[in-house]
Order: structure tokens, then C-alpha cells, then sequence
């Protein structure tokens, strides 16, 4: 029997990726009207939507996705339109809703319109993130759910989690400014159990079945062509308030090209955009790397999760459950920062609020 627990680090890989992706995205006289995700223990879906109609969609039931291409009628473009500029959404920014890494509601929802200045991107990681803007956002959850039941899914379509192609990442709300741009930024998240028992114990539907029994440790980095970086880490338990230190400094040359140099892999800088897979595991890490490139952001995520830790098996990982392909191409990334950030940080600020590491329109 499929255990029902949906950890958040689904919500993490999904919010990074998009967040990334988004911000880099398309203009608004591009070919894209908006994109939509939800996600909740039962499913996940995404749509990708362009203004004459034609539509990307995929659907995510118990890990195995279907993915669906077409046109939607005009009477459902009609409706988006009201639905996407009204005044509550249009005036919306992201640091007005609430966030957290853990949390018993599994119902994400992230969306991205095309506006004049670029994308706008909003990530809502709760439906009780939603309920102040419940008369805005309940309408467009319902879209959705009329909307993705198309019938005649593409027998072997590839998934791209409702992406745009990379060739089109090239302008936004949150485009590197010419005084600004950026490097990289990269995301780990670590999953990890608060209680660690028997296997048996391990397996139970208490501590299967609920968030209430992990923590997420959240550690972001990004570093611009300038040298200023900015680092934050954070550290959830479930029920409990976001705990996050913010660094920020400046690097020097040397170590700026020699970030440059472990980003230029060939192998590394080949791969094309991509999300991790929705996985259930019980403890591992999922990264988030962002490379600014010359066509665009290289937008990629890994997964490493594994079954469950137990006192029989010496407390080490038994089983491994999903290790993405070439997850070791961030190692040499994580060690840098390891070496050149976390171990040299500065002193903390206070009262500056976390941005998960999203690049800045502005010089930090």
C-alpha cells in the first residue's frame, strides 16, 4: 500500500525551479499568457498557457505522469483574462503572502502572469497562504480544476513540468540588471525525520502519514558578477516559525572565476532545464541551481532521497529511493560555497527579510 506521506519538499522543488525559471522567463510580448501549478497529496498538475489558446498540461497521479497538448475553447481564454488582471492579483507581491518550508496542508499553488514588465511570479505554499486573497485566487484554482480534464493524453510525450523552452528565458520581472547581474544561485534543502526508531516503527502511519515528525533545513546562496553574495539558512520543524540568518559580503576575483571555471563544466552546462521528480522518501536533500548563461538561465534540480534511517541498520540510509542523474555535478558547486561562503560569513544581519536568494533587480 503506497504510503500517503507527501513530504514538502514536493512544494521546494517546484517553487524553486518555477520561481527560477519564471523570474528569467519570457516578456510579455512573448508567446506565453501564464503558467499554473497545484499541488496537493492527491496530485500535481501544471499548465502552461500561450494567448490563442494552445495549451501544455501535465498530471501527476501516484508518481506517474500523463501529459495533454490542445486548444482550449475561447470561452476559457475569455474568462482567464478577468481572472488574471484583477486588482487584488495585479497589486500582489510575493513578500505580502506567508511562507514556510513544513506544513500539514499540502496544497500548493504557484502561478505566473505575463505583465507588461515581464512575469509575475507568485508562489502561495498553503491553502491557508491563500485565504486572504481567497476571492481572487479561489476562481483561478477552479479554473484549473475544469480545465485539466482533458481526455486524450500524448502516449509518450516528454515532461517538462509546464516549463518554457529555455530559448525563451530571456527577459522579466526579475531580469539581472546591467549594474547587477548574477552568476549562480543555488538551494539545498535537507529532509530529515525528528524521531529516528525501529524499522517498524518507521513504517507506522504516525510517523509515515505527517509532516509533524521532520525538519527542513534551507540553505540558498547567490553570487553576482560583482562579488556580492548573499547566504541564508533556515531551519523549520513543523508547527514552528521560519528561523532565517542572512549573510551578505563580497568575494574577490580569484574566487568569483574560479566559480566561473566549476560552472563551465561541459557536462554541467549541457543539461537542459529540468525539475526533480515527485518522490515519497523519508529522509535526503533536493538542490536548486540557477546559471546565468549567454542564451538564457540554465534552470535545474536534483534529487537525493532515501528510505527511512533505523537503530537495525546501524543508523544508516538502507534504501535508496531516488538519486537524480549527474546530482554529483553540484558537488564541486556546494564545496565552493562551502568553502569560500558559509566558512567566512560575515556577521548576521538583522531585521532584513529573507528572500530565498531570488536575484535582485538592485545591487545588494
Amino acid at each position: 500500500m503506497r504510503a500517503k506521506l507527501v513530504l514538502s519538499f514536493l512544494v521546494s522543488v517546484s517553487v524553486l525551479t518555477s520561481l527560477i525559471c519564471w523570474s528569467q522567463a519570457a516578456n510579455s510580448d512573448g508567446p506565453f499568457l501564464m503558467r499554473i501549478e497545484r499541488q496537493t497529496r492527491e496530485e500535481n498538475v501544471c499548465m502552461l498557457v500561450q494567448p490563442n489558446g494552445h495549451y501544455h498540461l501535465e498530471r501527476i497521479i501516484t508518481g506517474r505522469p500523463r501529459v495533454f497538448e490542445g486548444t482550449l475553447e475561447a470561452s476559457a481564454i475569455n474568462e482567464l483574462g478577468p481572472l488574471l488582471n484583477s486588482d487584488q492579483i495585479t497589486n500582489l507581491k510575493q513578500a505580502h503572502i506567508e511562507t514556510t518550508l513544513a506544513s500539514e496542508d499540502m496544497d500548493q499553488v504557484l502561478l505566473a502572469i505575463s505583465r507588461p514588465y515581464g512575469w509575475q511570479s507568485l508562489n502561495f505554499p498553503s491553502g491557508k497562504s491563500r485565504k486572504p486573497y481567497k476571492a481572487a485566487m479561489d476562481p483561478l484554482v477552479k479554473w484549473l480544476d475544469r480545465n485539466k480534464q482533458q481526455q486524450n493524453p500524448i502516449v509518450g510525450a516528454p515532461t517538462n513540468r509546464c516549463l518554457p523552452p529555455q530559448s525563451a528565458q530571456t527577459g522579466g520581472e526579475s531580469k539581472p540588471n546591467a549594474a547587477n547581474p548574477y552568476v549562480m544561485r543555488i538551494v539545498v534543502d535537507h529532509y530529515e525525520p525528528l524521531r529516528l526508531g525501529t524499522a517498524a516503527s518507521m513504517n507506522s502511519t504516525t510517523s509515515m502519514n505527517s509532516t509533524a515528525d521532520f525538519k527542513v533545513t534551507r540553505l540558498c546562496a547567490i553570487v553576482y558578477e560583482s562579488g556580492r553574495y548573499r547566504l541564508e539558512k533556515s531551519i523549520q520543524e513543523f508547527g514552528s516559525p521560519v528561523r532565517p540568518e542572512i549573510y551578505r559580503d563580497t568575494l574577490g576575483k580569484v574566487q568569483v572565476d574560479e566559480l566561473r571555471n566549476i560552472l563551465n563544466n561541459p557536462k554541467l552546462a549541457s543539461l537542459p532545464n529540468s525539475a526533480a521528480p515527485a518522490v515519497f522518501a523519508r529522509e535526503g536533500e533536493l538542490i536548486s541551481l540557477a546559471v546565468q548563461r549567454e542564451k538564457g538561465v540554465q534552470a535545474l534540480s536534483f534529487s537525493s532521497f532515501f528510505g527511512a534511517r533505523t537503530q537495525e541498520k546501524g543508523m544508516k540510509d538502507n534504501t535508496s529511493l531516488a538519486v537524480s542523474a549527474n546530482v554529483e555535478l553540484t558537488h564541486p558547486i556546494r564545496k565552493w560555497v562551502k568553502q569560500n561562503v558559509e566558512e567566512h560569513k560575515t556577521q548576521q544581519l538583522k531585521d532584513v527579510p529573507s528572500t530565498v536568494c531570488v536575484p535582485s533587480t538592485q545591487p545588494e
